[in-house]
């Protein structure tokens, strides 16, 4: 039996630019609006994001840092997914925080963070399509 074909229905059924363009823009209003939420003028944060990061009790990072890194990496992965520039990094740094999510911060959340884990795991095994910046410059070398 010949698996290359069925490969290919899939791709022509769901195309990895449909898939990888429909999660990115998925992905993008919830992590700007949260960063917005939380965010003070740069590199400030709310303060009662401070307070909730010391209840996270994270490891190695001091409260402060990780409420830092929260919002403003929040705001510039939306940021790199709406252009859909550096879109497997993006994807590898949300899988990375919905662990961290899962394990510390709300263990009770596990349906919701494994869905996100999932997108961020499809981002950063397949890209984000063809139809942003990393897949134009991908055609542009070939």
């Amino acid at each position: 039996m010949n698996s290359a074909g069925g490969a290919a229905n899939a791709e022509r059924f769901m195309p990895d630019w449909l898939v990888g363009g429909l999660l990115r823009l998925a992905l993008v209003p919830g992590l700007w609006l949260w960063g917005r939420a939380h965010a003070a003028a740069w590199p400030g944060v709310d303060p009662a994001l401070i307070h909730a990061a010391e209840v996270w009790s994270v490891p190695v990072v001091s409260a402060a840092h990780l409420a830092q890194i929260a919002v403003w990496g929040t705001q510039i992965c939306a940021g790199l997914l709406l252009i859909g520039f550096l879109t497997r990094l993006a994807g590898l740094i949300l899988l990375a925080a919905a662990g961290v999510y899962a394990a510390w911060i709300a263990p009770e959340a596990w349906p919701a963070t494994a869905v996100f884990a999932a997108a961020a795991f499809y981002l950063f095994a397949r890209g984000g399509g063809a139809l942003s910046v990393d897949g134009a410059i991908v055609a542009t070398t070939r």
